[in-house]
């Protein structure tokens, strides 16, 4: 594996993904190992198939844009009948439900797979097929309920990119997530997750509006990579409800408190990051301690950390409002979110002002980007950039919260 693609993490994504796959199947019950067999079916055939079938058509064509669909087509299809089987052959289910199940677990695997660079599909792509075979055995959502959460997250993705917020391949992992929400959360997961990416996408053009700042009109859109480093703690809590067993009342509590702690933190830098901009007053860099320009990562203001308690207030608050207290005092809860929400913030600061990569520009500025190809920071690691900042802030948040709700407990 590492020989024919030595710039992929797949070599260390497969083992990975191994230990979650084994501890939500066979550590749990040997009826769910058909769920696992079907999963890994999936990764060693329809996958490479996949990559054979679009690397084929691009060289044929440099210039097609149609590899890519040509590929997922093939995995889709592959997936649905690979799954067919093993539910046709494993499971005593009925007819509408083996078809459906594998249905919409193929559709969930080919987003995965089509969004997945550098070898993570051999990660995520086992997991996602867990993550609809498990919950569908285990009755905790039905087919037609999975394929209706489908829908919902393609028009969230869809309206997150014709809006211009997200990428196409941001716009998908970002509709999964969602559709992950709406089939294994419910409405005390779904609301907080609304409420934080649906006011995190309004707070920068809202902030261009108030500015009038045409220079300022065009904002990048973003990546799934910059997805999952703000919402990929709060989808692996989620991960871990749904592949739990039944009847752990104090797992679910765990993870649904790191889920809002850990959306809580990213709304908490989220808010800090697009308002602080509008202070009159220059931020103070953590690590100098001297003024810098707005936006300066690992700077902080006072506007800043008051939009930041804002932002957790509204994961918070979102979150008790619908239904998701885990103890008999939400307001300790509130103020427990909001507090971890700034906690991660703050590590997201102090992570971002000594660890992050700065380099110089040919002016003598600092940047967070590489004037040039092959070019060194000038401080901080090459390797940590924003977005393992925000995963930093955001795991450090969830962490906080499953601690205090256990303390709590």
């Amino acid at each position: 594996m590492h020989a024919a693609r030595p710039h992929s993490w797949g070599t260390v994504a497969l083992p990975l993904s191994l230990v979650p796959a084994l501890m939500a199947t066979w550590s749990i019950s040997p009826d769910r190992l058909f769920a696992f067999q079907g999963a890994y079916l999936v990764l060693a055939l329809a996958d490479p198939a996949a990559s054979w079938v679009g690397e084929r058509r691009s060289q044929g064509d440099a210039a097609s844009s149609g590899a890519t669909v040509r590929g997922s087509l093939t995995f889709l299809g592959l997936t649905f009948g690979l799954l067919l089987l093993v539910l046709g052959g494993l499971i005593p289910w009925s007819t509408g439900r083996i078809v459906g199940g594998a249905g919409v677990a193929a559709v969930v695997a080919t987003g995965v797979e089509a969004v997945s660079r550098r070898g993570w599909d051999n990660l995520f792509v086992p997991v996602s097929v867990l993550l609809v075979l498990v919950p569908l055995h285990e009755a905790a959502v039905g087919v037609l309920d999975a394929a209706g959460a489908l829908g919902v997250g393609a028009g969230i993705g869809g309206v997150a990119y014709w809006a211009g917020a997200l990428t196409r391949d941001g716009a998908v992992t970002a509709g999964l997530f969602a559709a992950s929400l709406v089939a294994l959360g419910g409405m005390a997961w779904v609301v907080p997750g609304l409420v934080f990416f649906g006011l995190s996408s309004a707070l920068t053009p809202a902030r261009r509006l108030w500015r009038q700042d045409a220079a300022d009109s065009a904002s990048p859109r973003r990546t799934p990579v910059q997805v999952l480093a703000n919402g990929g703690g709060a989808w692996a809590a989620l991960a871990v409800v749904a592949l739990a067993p039944a009847g752990t009342a104090a797992v679910t509590a765990g993870a649904y408190a790191a889920f809002v702690g850990a959306l809580a933190a990213a709304a908490a830098d989220t808010w800090a990051t697009e308002l602080g901009t509008l202070s009159a007053s220059a931020p103070r860099s953590l690590r100098t301690g001297r003024a810098v320009p707005p936006g300066t990562s690992g700077a902080v203001s006072v506007l800043g950390t008051g939009a930041a308690s804002v932002g957790a207030a509204s994961v918070a608050g979102a979150a008790l409002l619908a239904g998701g207290a885990v103890t008999g005092a939400p307001a300790w809860e509130f103020g427990l979110y909001v507090g971890t929400g700034l906690v991660g913030m703050g590590a997201d600061g102090l992570a971002g002002a000594f660890l992050q990569a700065q380099y110089r520009t040919a002016a003598g500025a600092w940047a967070e980007t590489p004037p040039s190809s092959g070019s060194r920071p000038a401080r901080g690691w090459a390797a940590v950039g924003n977005n393992a900042v925000n995963l930093v802030g955001t795991t450090l948040g969830g962490g906080c919260a499953l601690v205090g709700i256990l303390l709590m407990g």
